[in-house]
């Protein structure tokens, strides 16, 4: 086994300046010396290490990397790249629970944002912001805010946009139990664009996909939003459509599994031209390739009670539905 100190990722820790000196160009000792703004010493010490090492060459007086030396130099740069990307993210992801089902394909080079004490509904304005533009948005929602259901409604059918949302089963009943919410819940699942489903979701996180470029993950706590991680690498919506696909597997529509919904009628301005009847008059699929809708309805049925309190408080505030876990997801059209 090598000695510690003549380890690669010691040399290359030690003198990764020398190998990024290097990248692009040879250099001899004195432009190192120039370029580093080091000794002549410094310079030797260091070439001599990188050279014992296999890492550079010389041919005459320049020095250049060989293949192990870029190699090492790009292994280096991504491991500083990705501890960069933790780092900026660390305040969210060290609050939520070691076991969570997040793939680290979603986390590498994710995007991440946090909830401040000072404004904490400005961190909704990610997700709208990445919403209110898509052709097709897909999303699960274990958890819903009520006091966004309206706002995300309006931002996903404003500019013609196809939603398939699969909501927890428990937030469904609890959305039509609430007077508050039942007839909004409603309107949304009647819209001929969107198609509501119900299921039972066994991750506590709100997903969205939009047109297959981003997708993202919210995470609530018992009195909002935690937190927002968006990625939009190939690997990582890859990964949210499997995690969709799961809950899609069981998911039944809601017009099928809900009478109350498919037997409804909400008059006057509320009312829809156009509704749908099945999850299947809106073929998703074959249409545009992504949606995702994110709300967060929790699981218990706290958010009736909860909505009940907003009479005398921010109706952002108290009208967020959760229960014996803590996060919740994101609140978008389908009212979850």
């Amino acid at each position: 086994m090598p000695d510690s100190d003549h380890s690669l990722d010691t040399i290359v820790g030690k003198r990764q300046s020398f190998l990024e000196s290097l990248e692009k160009n040879s250099k001899d000792k004195c432009e190192l010396e120039t370029d580093l703004d080091i000794s002549r010493s410094t310079v030797d010490r260091g070439i001599r290490e990188l050279s014992n090492a296999g890492l550079v060459t010389s041919t005459n007086s320049d020095y250049q990397l060989t293949l192990a030396g870029r190699t090492a130099l790009t292994a280096a740069q991504q491991y500083h790249r990705r501890l960069q990307e933790i780092d900026s993210g660390r305040d969210l992801l060290s609050t939520l629970p070691s076991g969570i089902d997040i793939a680290d394909v979603f986390l590498d080079g994710a995007s991440y944002a946090q909830a401040s004490p000072e404004i904490p509904d400005r961190i909704i304005r990610y997700l709208f912001d990445s919403i209110e533009s898509a052709d097709v948005f897909r999303g699960v929602s274990p958890v819903a805010l009520a006091g966004y259901l309206d706002e995300f409604y309006a931002v996903t059918t404003a500019n013609g946009t196809i939603v398939k949302h699969v909501v927890d089963e428990d937030v469904v009943e609890t959305l039509l139990a609430a007077p508050e919410l039942r007839s909004g819940f409603i309107k949304q699942a009647q819209h001929d664009r969107v198609s509501l489903l119900s299921g039972d979701i066994s991750f506590n996180y709100g997903l969205w996909i939009v047109d297959d470029i981003e997708a993202g993950i919210v995470f609530y706590t018992d009195t909002g939003v935690r937190g927002i991680i968006i990625n939009d690498s190939d690997a990582a919506i890859q990964w949210a459509h499997n995690q969709w696909e799961s809950v899609m597997a069981d998911a039944t529509s809601i017009h099928q599994s809900t009478p109350q919904v498919a037997n409804s009628e909400i008059s006057g301005d509320s009312r829809m031209e156009n509704t749908v009847s099945s999850t299947e008059d809106i073929d998703v699929d074959s249409n545009l390739e992504t949606n995702s809708n994110t709300e967060t309805t929790d699981k218990t049925g706290a958010q009736t009670e909860q909505t009940a309190e907003s009479d005398s408080a921010s109706p952002h505030e108290d009208q967020t539905t959760q229960a014996d876990t803590e996060t919740s997801e994101f609140q978008d059209n389908s009212g979850s």
